[in-house]
């Protein structure tokens, strides 16, 4: 009798361990499918801290750029939270964009949405796409760029320039607008062309091209081209030099009629060339007066 109660007894013992041990399978089997089914469901993405800086072969910095990346080791490097500096005599631009695209072997920058350039002594050029090319110290755009200096606003379809923003070209649908820091009773001047327009910020002069007009609450000037100089000191228009049918009319509706003119601002005097004609509106009528009279 004892020893069949040894005998059950060491049967269950062997049918508990038994038990045991297919549960323990069929818990890790359970959570290896499960945790299986998480990965494939939602693959894991890390985002990367990436910064590059490329030099001269004469040793000398010529780009740096930082940003956030899935693929930094990619040829193309996506990037998010863009920031670019390019270097042009040791004095870099400084770009800062939403996304970019950075091409290593071909040493290119592409930037989008929110792009803005700014420069050590404050200009700032801002539109929604920017190609940098650091080798050739070139900034462009195909898209609407505005360009900011002291009190002077440029803004045109289409824009090149060098990475330190002293000379910018604007393609065309140009508009300039100067403001006046002494006298705003008197309002801003504004000048607009077809293009293209060449801003040098560095000799402070502008060259407008194709049906420009310049208007402020003095009047009215057109012409087929203009350059327009910029005094920094006073932050005002020192002089205009126009040619081609060149318009000039006041608020009373006076006009003028040359080849060309020079207008010097600071001293308020015109001087017509060319073939000159004038139309002066008094109380008789509009009067017509040859060449040599004003």
């Amino acid at each position: 009798m004892i020893k069949r109660l040894i005998f059950i007894f060491v049967l269950l013992i062997i049918f508990y361990v038994f038990f045991v041990q297919v549960q323990v399978v069929v818990t890790r089997k359970h959570r290896a499918q499960h945790t299986t089914g998480k990965s494939s469901e939602k693959p894991v993405h890390k985002v990367y801290s990436f910064a590059f800086t490329k030099y001269t072969p004469e040793g000398q910095k010529e780009i740096e750029i930082e940003g956030d990346s899935a693929d930094i080791l990619s040829n193309d490097v996506k990037l998010m939270n863009v920031m670019a500096k390019a270097y042009a005599e040791e004095k870099p631009v400084t770009v800062t964009a939403d996304r970019g695209d950075y091409a290593k072997k071909e040493n290119k920058i592409h930037l989008e949405q929110n792009v803005v350039a700014t420069t050590e002594d404050g200009t700032r050029l801002m539109t929604d796409s920017l190609d940098m090319h650091p080798a050739e110290h070139i900034v462009e755009t195909e898209a609407n760029a505005k360009v900011r200096k002291d009190n002077i606003n440029v803004e045109g379809l289409g824009a090149r320039a060098d990475t330190r923003l002293k000379k910018v070209k604007f393609k065309k649908n140009v508009t300039v607008v100067v403001q006046n820091p002494d006298d705003k009773k008197a309002g801003p001047t504004t000048i607009t062309c077809d293009g293209p327009l060449v801003v040098d910020y560095e000799k402070n002069i502008a060259h407008f091209k194709d049906n420009v007009v310049a208007q402020d609450s003095r009047g009215k000037l057109t012409a087929d081209t203009m350059d327009v100089y910029y005094n920094r000191v006073s932050r005002h228009v020192s002089k205009i030099v126009a040619a081609g049918n060149v318009v000039i009319e006041n608020p009373d509706g006076n006009k003028t009629y040359s080849d060309s003119v020079i207008y010097l601002a600071d001293e308020g005097r015109i001087i017509l060339g060319g073939d000159t004609e004038a139309l002066y509106f008094g109380g008789d009528g509009p009067k017509d007066f040859s060449k040599g009279v004003l």
